[in-house]
């Protein structure tokens, strides 16, 4: 009986050691990939890469925020880009913010924009960060914001916004970029871009991130920062990643050779 007893107890810790083993090695494996290295380290709006691979230079510097991830151009005085993870509970009925100059980085203010001629313009929109007061404040900080001519802002660009938002609450996870490039002009040292651009990743239907990459949707749009088109569809501005890299110098899918194929193929 003290036989079977001591072979019994054997057996249990060689087999406890061989479930430690085998779930250290899971880990292992899981904590190797490049994609899931880019959410844990460098933010969870950034999981395909950073474009431009932004840091601490002073044009190109990587600002890093629980609401979105961005890229600032000191220079310019807006964002390179700002990217951001959007699902549906996100969206809710929060009233939105005041603008405010960024306690962190030297913006303009939000007079800065008064009497421009353009609006302030959301990079990651009021509405995608509508859950809860703290959240939208938090997209209202002047680095959130680039100079929009008013029918761009209020036309296509809200209702590309919107397709974007529908898609989160269709149970997508969506992964969203955008941004300006080009210079039409500056007032208070402020550049304004010649055209506005977003890039829309939408996963598998009920997967996240990185389940759902192989049957993802890639959406893009370059639409001119001008006024004229309010009345515009944003599926009249859609482009390529292709082109949207061409006009930024910015290679979008680094981390995630899967979305860079369906980027390649995708208009």
């Amino acid at each position: 009986m003290r036989r079977i007893s001591a072979l019994l107890l054997v057996l249990a810790l060689t087999l406890i050691a061989f479930t430690e083993s085998g779930c250290s090695s899971c880990r292992q494996r899981k904590e190797s990939s490049p994609a899931l290295q880019s959410v844990q380290l460098i933010s969870p709006h950034l999981p395909f890469g950073n474009p431009g691979n932004a840091g601490k230079d002073p044009d190109n510097r990587l600002v890093l925020r629980q609401q979105f991830a961005a890229s600032w151009n000191a220079s310019r005085q807006t964002a390179n880009w700002v990217a951001w993870r959007l699902t549906a509970t996100d969206i809710g009925e929060t009233e939105r913010s005041q603008f405010y100059a960024d306690p962190e980085i030297e913006t303009p203010t939000p007079r800065d924009y008064t009497s421009s001629g353009f609006d302030r313009g959301h990079l990651c929109p009021s509405k995608d960060r509508s859950d809860t007061p703290e959240n939208n404040r938090a997209v209202f900080t002047m680095l959130n914001i680039i100079p929009q001519a008013a029918d761009n802002n209020r036309g296509p660009w809200v209702k590309l916004e919107e397709f974007a938002r529908s898609l989160a609450l269709a149970g997508r996870e969506v992964y969203v970029i955008a941004g300006g490039s080009g210079a039409a002009g500056s007032f208070k040292g402020i550049t304004v871009p010649d055209s506005t651009w977003k890039i829309i990743v939408a996963l598998e239907r009920g997967k996240s991130f990185p389940e759902g990459q192989e049957k993802a949707q890639v959406f893009a749009a370059l639409l001119p920062n001008r006024d004229g088109i309010k009345d515009d569809r944003w599926q009249q501005y859609q482009t390529s990643v292709a082109e949207i890299e061409r006009r930024t110098g910015y290679h979008f899918f680094t981390s995630s050779p899967v979305i860079d194929q369906i980027a390649r193929t995708a208009r």
